[in-house]
């Protein structure tokens, strides 16, 4: 019987940008959401609950609720920005399998002539990384590397909490927003879609400019976000890497709980807590089972 060696892990170490677009997106995800931080506890926060009262000192209510808004802010960064470092410090390249004949070769394997190598079934060659990828889903501007079979799961809890965070952001900044622009009409709404024309126009001064824009950023952010969640949610329910949705292959889906351990681990119900709680995938990512098994 032919076995095959564990893939090539390798120690935490950043990987640089290979293209400008990587570049750009990983800067904006990165310095963007410190800017955000920054906005949601350094400005709306003290707008609503660091105001002095008569005497000099906030209340023991309003030192609650200040003390809640912060936790909820770290627990939300730790989570967002850990899952960030394990997906760009984990390496979900292939190793190199040697055959002598490609008659040997598993059934579902392929020969990859840009890396000289033997791929298991659903893994690809990337040309952004210029390496192939265990388990290839796709390849991830915001962090400039590809999500694959060892860092799938970082990437879909930092994509579900990129989520929740932006959806209690702007339902926690709504008073505050209707606060500095009125309620909403017409004008209003579209002032959204184009802040800076309310700028150019004279219809409101820098700071309503401001935050108009902040809020547009939140809503896209939300949005956007919501619909790669949408897409790895449908992908987790099929059983399928982001080249079988395309193909509508459904072959490797045995159930959504099947999956979800194959992609999170055997304690997939943790990894949404924290970055760093084990959970043992179950494979070496060379080998699936096939619904018609």
């Amino acid at each position: 019987m032919m076995s095959f060696p564990p893939p090539r892990r390798c120690g935490p170490c950043f990987r640089l940008p290979k293209t400008w677009q990587d570049a750009v997106g990983q800067a904006v995800f990165v310095f963007g959401g410190v800017v955000l931080l920054w906005y949601e506890l350094g400005h709306i926060l003290s707008s609503y609950y660091l105001h002095l009262n008569g005497n000099g000192r906030l209340t023991s209510e309003e030192e609650s609720e200040v003390m809640i808004q912060y936790v909820v802010a770290i627990y939300f960064a730790i989570n967002i920005y850990g899952n960030y470092y394990k997906i760009v410090t984990t390496d979900t390249s292939k190793d190199r399998y040697m055959f002598m004949s490609s008659s040997l070769m598993p059934e579902g394997w392929r020969y990859c002539a840009e890396c000289d190598l033997n791929l298991p079934p659903r893994s690809h060659h990337c040309k952004v990384c210029n390496v192939c990828i265990l388990k290839r889903d796709h390849h991830c501007w915001f962090t400039g590397c590809c999500i694959g079979y060892f860092n799938h799961r970082y990437y879909i809890a930092m994509v579900t909490h990129i989520v929740a965070a932006a959806l209690y952001c702007n339902i926690y900044n709504l008073e505050f927003v209707v606060t500095v622009k009125g309620h909403l009409s017409l004008w209003k709404f579209l002032s959204y879609l184009g802040p800076h024309f309310g700028l150019i126009f004279g219809y409101y001064g820098f700071y309503t400019f401001f935050i108009t824009t902040m809020t547009t950023v939140g809503s896209v952010l939300f949005l956007i976000f919501t619909w790669l969640l949408y897409i790895q949610m449908e992908q987790l329910w099929y059983g399928q890497t982001k080249h079988e949705r395309k193909k509508r292959i459904k072959k490797y889906n045995l159930g959504f709980l099947h999956t979800m351990r194959e992609c999170l681990g055997t304690c997939w119900y943790l990894v949404f807590l924290f970055p760093w709680l084990p959970s043992p995938l179950p494979g070496s990512g060379t080998s699936f089972k096939l619904k018609s098994d």
